[in-house]
């Protein structure tokens, strides 16, 4: 559990006395500051994309705007990028596509995106573009709390997707590191008995996992310092971040990235008032309204879709590249003393559904059914026909319970009833047991299509 208050910007339990900013200078900059930063590098991406990447600037002249420099505040003129198009750029021309910027021969690190929707595709990075990663990456878990003190146990795989760079990112910090990889719950129980880490880097999903998995076997082990959380929406919903917190100790907060932009770029302080961005100078990014995509502006209370630019990427830039991550703006300052903006993540756009006209994204719904533990894990799902974007009430959820529960109608009811209070749609609940939910141990799909 969280004791004693918060210093600054470490952990409650972190009696360091070290700067608990990694770039300040960055990290702590006026808006004016940030942007006029962010003008000088886009200004020289801008040629670098004109004068080597056939994709862009076959786009930027179908656009119209070849013709002269696109200033960054300016930079609604250009087109959107789609996962779908920077797929197909390198369709066309396999391995690296017409979006690589550089000599192949100048690729030196190439990770693979999951294929979820179809065939792998590959990223592409020179030596300056693992070190901004890098770079990014260390900016980010420095602000959740990890240090150069912290032990830290990594369910993240080495490879071949890129949640993998973040241990360059943990040796860069020079924190200790026990890589574990994913799913591997006996190995990771046996180092938190054996106390080998204080510190676990894992996805929501798998950190439920252990607590409820701890809590059934009636097991205390000696708490944990820090849970960062990834991968996935959940460590930002105080229904899920509290019962890890209860039942593993310390602080849990978030961390955020995107494969075709930087595995990491947005990291919640100790404060647990939201992700930071930590891109500046290297990633610009803007919201859009998710159907109009009309730009929004950054300010508290605004609720859009995350859009991305890279400022110094060599190897395969993106611009204006939709991330589908539908973000709301958090407002007041931070304790920590950053100012960069910081958001929650509110769902995927393609999890989104609307009921009755209203938008329903399902992490809300995690965030109702949390509170019904421990009656249930806290896992749950919409079960969707198809691709459909409206469902007409009453929506099917299916929620996870203990095997012992799976005849609880008064439950499923309580549920329903706590869904309609809270998200004004009617829902039927069907509880399903942990053994036949399916797979816990990495990510939870909130989306089950028939």
């Amino acid at each position: 559990m969280i004791s004693g208050p918060i210093r600054a910007g470490r952990l409650s339990s972190d009696a360091c006395e070290a700067d608990w900013i990694w770039d300040r200078e960055v990290e702590t900059e006026s808006d004016d500051h940030a942007f006029a930063r962010a003008s000088a590098s886009w200004d020289r991406q801008f040629r670098h994309l004109m004068e080597h990447s056939s994709f862009y600037s076959r786009r930027f002249r179908e656009a119209g705007v070849a013709a002269s420099a696109v200033d960054l505040a300016d930079i609604t003129r250009l087109p959107f990028s789609t996962k779908t198009d920077l797929k197909q750029a390198i369709d066309e021309r396999p391995p690296f596509g017409g979006n690589l910027c550089v000599p192949p021969e100048s690729v030196k690190r190439v990770y693979q995106t999951s294929g979820t929707t179809g065939s792998p595709s590959v990223l592409a990075l020179t030596q300056a573009d693992i070190e901004t990663w890098t770079t990014i990456g260390t900016r980010t878990y420095f602000a959740s709390g990890v240090h150069e003190h912290s032990s830290v146990l990594s369910t993240f795989g080495a490879g071949p997707f890129v949640a993998g760079h973040t241990y360059f990112v943990l040796s860069r910090i020079g924190s200790r590191v026990v890589p574990v990889g994913p799913g591997d719950a006996d190995r990771v129980l046996f180092g938190m008995r054996a106390g080998v880490f204080d510190t676990l880097l894992t996805t929501p999903s798998f950190a439920q996992y252990l607590s409820n998995r701890l809590e059934s076997a009636g097991e205390k082990i000696a708490p944990l310092r820090h849970v960062v959380t990834g991968g996935e929406p959940g460590g930002g919903i105080p229904a899920v971040r509290d019962h890890i917190q209860a039942v593993l100790g310390g602080t849990v907060n978030e961390v955020m990235g995107i494969g075709d932009v930087a595995p990491s770029l947005f990291g919640e302080c100790p404060h647990q008032q939201g992700m930071h961005f930590c891109g500046g100078g290297h990633v610009w990014v803007e919201i859009v309204e998710p159907d109009s995509r009309e730009p929004i502006k950054i300010e508290p209370g605004a609720v859009g879709e995350l859009v991305y630019t890279h400022l110094t990427r060599q190897a395969m830039p993106v611009v204006r590249f939709l991330g589908g991550d539908i973000v709301r703006i958090e407002g007041g300052t931070c304790g920590c003393g950053r100012t960069t903006f910081r958001m929650r993540i509110l769902g995927r756009r393609d999890d989104m559904f609307i009921v009755r006209a209203v938008k329903v994204y399902p992490s809300a719904i995690l965030a109702v059914v949390g509170e019904f533990r421990p009656r249930v894990t806290g896992r749950a799902r919409v079960v969707r026909r198809g691709s459909e974007m409206t469902v007409e009430p009453p929506v099917p959820l299916e929620v996870e319970v203990p095997k012992a529960r799976l005849g609880d109608t008064e439950l499923a009811a309580e549920i329903e009833r706590a869904v309609r209070s809270a998200l004004i749609f009617r829902c039927t609940v069907q509880l399903v047991a942990e053994e036949e939910f399916g797979a816990a141990g990495y990510k939870t799909r909130l989306v089950r299509q028939t």
